[in-house]
């Protein structure tokens, strides 16, 4: 894992070998995946997995090494928007 911001999340090498990353912090729940676009970042919220949750908010991001640091302010926004 490295630090791109306050969120653990892979390199960019990760994403670009097709593999999905699934995260959480309190309520929030989260996973980027590999897409046709690049990587899409899909949050939802409660104590559910995804397939039993609906995904309030999703992005997609360039498959880059920067993109980790946009991807880690998108779930910091989110965050906050779901706790404020």
């Amino acid at each position: 894992m490295l630090k791109y911001g306050t969120w653990d999340l892979p390199g960019e090498d990760y994403f670009q070998a097709k593999n999905s990353f699934k995260g959480s912090r309190d309520n929030l729940r989260f996973i980027i995946s590999p897409c046709e676009d690049g990587i899409k970042a899909s949050v939802w919220k409660g104590e559910k997995c995804l397939e039993l949750s609906e995904i309030i908010a999703e992005k997609t991001f360039e498959l880059c090494e920067q993109s980790l640091y946009e991807i880690n302010e998108y779930l910091t926004a989110q965050y906050n928007l779901l706790n404020s």
